[in-house]
């Protein structure tokens, strides 16, 4: 059972890991983005079309400093405590709610 709970525990970091190195290129790549719409924006004649170029691009920069602070600071996660479910992919043929729960 020590075996499932390490492996469990294990696996769920690899996922994290996952999705704090996807929130690190959705940063990069939103950059990009958004320092190009910038250019962009700051060419358009005063008026509308600048005003709502303008209103995005705030939103879009607030957006992006939440991802950039979350892919900023990575830590080590701790893992939730796994239920019976959870341990079953790494328990092989045994029950993770003991041997009389077949």
């Amino acid at each position: 059972m020590q075996e499932a709970h390490a492996a469990y525990a294990h696996a769920y970091c690899v996922k994290q890991l996952g999705k704090q190195a996807d929130t690190w290129y959705q940063a990069r790549r939103l950059t990009e983005y958004v320092a190009a719409v910038g250019v962009h924006a700051t060419s358009l004649p005063l008026g509308q079309e600048r005003t709502e170029a303008e209103a995005w691009l705030a939103f879009a920069d607030a957006h992006l400093q939440s991802l950039t602070e979350s892919a900023s600071a990575p830590n080590l996660p701790t893992p939730p405590k796994p239920s019976g479910d959870d341990l079953k992919p790494f328990l092989g043929h045994w029950s993770p709610y003991g041997p009389r729960s077949y």
